[in-house]
């Protein structure tokens, strides 16, 4: 549908500067000429007139269906390009055989010329309208296979708008579904905290009694912890005061063995110096 088919140039032969379109022709010549132009105006017009009809019935037709499936969006406006560009190729086609037949009423006037140059071309002229005529099939043809196209688009949209609304049928009853499972598990859950509720409160009420208790054991140990701990103070002054007499004593002893020692010492001290002394004395004599 995206593909545009571009129409065939359609070359006229070329004239010199000041070399006339049309060759003299005679009268016999003219208005036979005038009568196959006539009839191939009507054609033109009878194919004009179809192509635009055709193009705005596609037109409107894709234009109506435009909000339905908003992923079609994209196939139709290519669609509608194909379709301006046809059309456009129908105008200028339409425009060139306007411009021929106004050259040649331009020269209708003139009454000389020769039937070999009219004859050659008249056998142009109708070569390149049969071409034109030609195109205008193919457009037509090629209209009407967008047109088959457009309705296939339109039935597989249909199709598509179907699955839509059953898929859309399913999701709500699922939704429903949802909606009441959770409304049953609401209630449960609400019956269910005011369960817990309770048992918290009469778990609370248990534990504040059996606070209380242990508040009561509590002052017994530490009253019996308080008597406990007075009675090893008093035990252990008892205990330091005896030990700090027997260290007492003991230091006593210690000191008193001491005195006695350094006595001893000095005492020997003075022994030996005597003996000294005496063992100088008499080593001199010697």
């Amino acid at each position: 549908i995206s593909h545009t088919n571009q129409p065939d140039q359609f070359f006229f032969p070329c004239l010199h500067r000041g070399q006339p379109f049309l060759p003299l022709i005679t009268g016999n010549g003219v208005n036979l000429f005038a009568d196959r132009l006539s009839n191939q105006e009507r054609t033109t017009a009878a194919l004009l007139q179809q192509a635009f009809r055709i193009k705005d019935d596609i037109i409107a037709n894709l234009r109506g269906s435009h909000g339905y499936y908003q992923g079609q969006g994209l196939a139709r406006r290519l669609l509608e390009n194909h379709i301006q560009t046809i059309t456009n190729i129908v105008k200028q086609l339409s425009k060139d055989i306007v411009v021929l037949e106004e050259q040649i009423r331009a020269r209708d006037g003139v009454s000389a010329g020769t039937s070999f140059a009219v004859q050659s071309l008249d056998v142009k002229h109708v070569a390149g309208i049969g071409d034109l005529r030609g195109r205008v099939a193919r457009c037509d043809a090629n209209i009407s296979k967008l047109s088959g196209d457009v309705s296939v688009t339109g039935r597989e949209i249909q199709r598509l708008e179907k699955e839509i609304q059953t898929s859309r049928s399913t999701v709500e009853a699922h939704i429903r579904d949802l909606e009441m499972q959770v409304s049953q598990l609401f209630s449960k859950m609400e019956a269910s905290l005011s369960q817990q509720s309770s048992k918290i409160k009469a778990a609370q009420e248990k534990q504040q009694h059996g606070l209380l208790n242990l508040d009561l054991r509590v002052v017994g140990v530490l009253d019996n912890l308080r008597d406990q701990i007075e009675s090893q103070r008093k035990w252990a002054e008892t205990q330091l005061q005896r030990s700090e007499q027997e260290q007492a004593q003991r230091l006593d002893q210690l000191l008193n063995m001491l005195q006695c020692c350094l006595k001893k010492g000095e005492n020997l001290a003075e022994e030996k110096k005597s003996w000294l002394n005496i063992q100088n004395v008499r080593t001199p004599s010697k």
